[in-house]
């Protein structure tokens, strides 16, 4: 072999060994890619398991959520039901006290009546035992002056008469003074019966109760960033706007009442307060554990069972719970007013009913999750909300 061979064998072994350590580099730089893509979507799908975990927990989460939720509805509407069924027991019962206190009122005159009767009676045989306790053919025989024999039986007779209708009378008070006793025992049965079923709906209400303090427990325990509460109450603010928008688009069609004294725009400054009570919250102060979140309306801090009365004469739009505002009432004062009364522990008003300034439309509770008792009052108007104060009166 000669130089210019021994050249081109060398060329040609270079170039193998070049061709061969570059293919071999490519080959290492496929696989290194290869192998960081697979990392790539395995720590994608590692993501996307947490966020199908995430997701199912937040759906769990909520779904726990809405079902201690609609406890809490059912258990406060029930507490309502309660709370009317005892309130009507015990009015019951006042007038059945009353009704029985009448009974022995009237028994006791009965009793003094049939004493004076008796009192008289023996009066009677007393006068007729001094008259000689002679007989009516006795006395014709001895008396020997005609005059005399006259007025003798007048007075026998009048004596006669009189005893009869002492007895008579005496007979009838004891024949009432027996039917009043009938009554009361009656009467005095029907009040135990009814102590009885107070007593059963005061339970009731009470396991009721317990059973609320649970759910607001559980409630508590899944809601417990400032964050999560104030998504809460947004998601309720925007209940309630819903609420006012479609229940206005409704009212919109049905005439005011044609009885309605003074329009609700009229009596600005003169209205009259729902409930009695201390100022909890005022309009547009800060909420508590809700960020820069205000409050849309009053605060009225008053006991359990208090009256909540209606600020002017309207008609019930809406009587039930809402989440956030528990048994709720909305009263449609026409011209796109409306006022609402929130937290309440009963209601007493249906929809569509009239009710006039003053009236008693529920009573003062916690329902809606509050812990302590009170009512929150609002005025809107075309679904806006405004400052109560400016409408109510002045207090003293």
């Amino acid at each position: 072999m000669n130089g210019t061979g021994f050249w081109k064998a060398g060329f040609f072994l270079a170039l193998a060994l070049a061709l061969g350590g570059a293919t071999a580099a490519v080959s290492a730089g496929a696989a290194g890619q290869a192998s960081e893509q697979a990392d790539k979507a395995a720590k994608l799908e590692a993501l996307r398991k947490k966020i199908r975990q995430l997701q199912v927990s937040l759906g769990e989460t909520r779904n726990r959520q809405q079902a201690l939720r609609q406890q809490l509805k059912s258990t406060e509407k029930e507490i309502g039901r309660l709370s009317r069924s005892l309130k009507k027991t015990r009015e019951q019962l006042r007038r059945q006290k009353q009704a029985l206190e009448h009974l022995q009122v009237r028994h006791q005159e009965q009793q003094a009546a049939l004493a004076r009767q008796r009192e008289a009676l023996r009066r009677q045989i007393l006068a007729s035992y001094t008259m000689g306790r002679q007989g009516y053919l006795k006395i014709i025989l001895n008396q020997q002056d005609p005059a005399q024999i006259g007025r003798t039986l007048a007075y026998y007779d009048y004596f006669n008469r009189a005893r009869a209708e002492q007895i008579e009378s005496i007979q009838s008070q004891l024949r009432e003074i027996a039917a009043l006793e009938a009554q009361i025992n009656h009467e005095s049965a029907a009040l135990q019966t009814l102590f009885s079923q107070q007593e059963a709906q005061v339970q009731k209400k009470e396991q009721q109760r317990a059973k609320r303090r649970a759910v607001l427990v559980k409630l508590d325990r899944e809601i417990h960033t400032k964050e999560q509460r104030l998504q809460v109450f947004l998601q309720d603010e925007k209940n309630l706007a819903r609420l006012l928008s479609q229940l206005q688009a409704v009212l919109s069609d049905i005439a005011p009442d044609a009885g309605e004294a003074r329009p609700f725009h009229a009596a600005k400054g003169r209205l009259l307060w729902p409930a009695e009570g201390k100022i909890g919250a005022r309009f547009g102060s800060r909420r508590k554990n809700a960020g820069k979140l205000r409050w849309q309306g009053l605060v009225i801090n008053a006991a359990e069972g208090e009256a909540v009365r209606s600020i002017h004469a309207g008609r019930v739009a809406f009587a039930d719970w809402l989440r956030g505002f528990g048994l709720l009432v909305i009263i449609d004062h026409g011209k796109g007013y409306m006022s609402l009364y929130a937290h309440n522990q009963s209601l007493y008003k249906s929809v569509g009913e009239w009710v006039s300034r003053g009236e008693v439309i529920a009573t003062v509770g916690s329902s809606g999750g509050r812990a302590d008792p009170g009512l929150y009052f609002e005025i809107r108007h075309n679904g806006k909300p405004t400052n109560p104060l400016k409408w109510l009166q002045a207090r003293k």
